[in-house]
């Protein structure tokens, strides 16, 4: 690495370090303010309100990063240019691309650690804070009642019941179906099931247990069972999970879940496609930011951010306006989730080539 490219570099990562640290600040205290009706009414404690505030950090902070990343293109290059260095380097015979390749090179740097970032940190802190934030911070299944619902209770086992109640813990009309390699080996069929607390598990009430195997069905009438389902009331609110909960992975096999069980998957195709283009917005977002900076070499840092916000917005509008499309069905998940970088990065080809960078 030479020394011109440690010194551009330099000069991209200070910036961008003030830039993510002040978009996710702003954008958290704006999210924060949306929800504090509910916070300041909240039965939970102050430490798990505290808990579940920072932990929404690290996702604030990884959306921001493509604003952090224009912004720090506009300040790198122009205050490069404003220094006098541009014309420094220009007499001593540097080709022009010399001057914007480290700071592209430094987005590519900071894409890898965003998709790092977002298939580590960000889905494990998202997970908990809506954990604590639907039983803790604003528990809504305290008053919710569901019907007719289907629920997952842990690996190759499901929960029917017409009238589900958290609050009360009490199914009625409760089926409990273990699953195993070629189908349902088991089922409890009750007329209704409690949440036994000091047990840590539920118990059947005046039903049936059924076995399946090769010699048929087997059935055995009870009047009380405790059942092997150990999940308590409030981890089996039917509650869709959030693709920002997730990797990669984990979203393409939810999708396929979700998709075997009868429902539209298409959300969730979307959500792992997008997981891919995401991280890649800070390479387009600092090729279209490279002309713009040499456009507005001459003005202040203030025109710099302004327009690093302004351009950000319009991207994550566009990232947002495709996936409604995708999810809709009007465009296939992989076009849904890459037309933003498609569009913004042509953009940037048609710019750069203008300006014969």
């Amino acid at each position: 690495m030479t020394i011109f490219t440690r010194h551009m570099i330099g000069r991209f990562l200070k910036p961008f370090a003030f830039g993510l640290g002040l978009f996710a600040v702003l954008i958290f205290l704006g999210d924060t303010f949306d929800k504090m009706n509910y916070i300041v009414k909240s039965p939970a404690p102050l430490p798990v309100v505290l808990e579940y505030l920072w932990l929404g950090v690290p996702y604030w902070a990884v959306r921001v990063i493509p604003m952090a990343t224009l912004l720090a293109t506009l300040v790198a290059m122009s205050g490069f240019v404003q220094s006098g260095e541009w014309l420094a380097t220009q007499a001593c015979g540097l080709e022009t691309r010399r001057f914007w390749l480290p700071v592209l090179w430094a987005s590519l740097g900071v894409t890898a650690v965003a998709f790092l970032a977002q298939e580590t940190v960000m889905p494990a802190a998202r997970a908990r804070a809506e954990t604590l934030w639907h039983l803790r911070v604003h528990p809504e299944w305290e008053w919710t009642r569901y019907e007719n619902v289907a629920l997952f209770a842990g690996r190759g086992r499901f929960v029917q019941s017409w009238v589900f109640q958290p609050e009360k813990g009490r199914m009625d009309r409760a089926i409990l179906e273990t699953l195993g390699p070629s189908g349902v080996v088991s089922q409890l069929d009750a007329k209704y099931a409690l949440w036994d607390e000091g047990l840590g598990r539920w118990v059947f009430h005046h039903g049936v247990e059924r076995s399946f195997g090769a010699q048929g069905v087997a059935e055995t009438p009870f009047d009380s069972k405790v059942s092997t389902l150990d999940a308590p009331p409030p981890d089996l609110i039917p509650r869709a999970l959030d693709p920002d909960e997730m990797t990669w992975s984990e979203v393409r096999a939810y999708a396929k879940r979700v998709g075997r069980f009868g429902g539209s998957p298409r959300r969730y195709e979307v959500a792992a496609q997008a997981k891919l283009a995401y991280p890649f917005a800070n390479l387009v977002i600092c090729a279209l930011g490279i002309p713009i900076a040499l456009r507005l070499r001459r003005s202040s840092r203030v025109v710099s951010f302004c327009a690093a916000l302004g351009l950000s917005f319009a991207y994550l509008w566009f990232i947002e306006v495709g996936r409604a499309l995708g999810v809709g069905g009007t465009l296939p998940p992989w076009a849904a989730a890459w037309s933003a970088n498609a569009l913004f990065g042509t953009a940037a080809l048609v710019l750069i080539h203008r300006w014969d960078l």
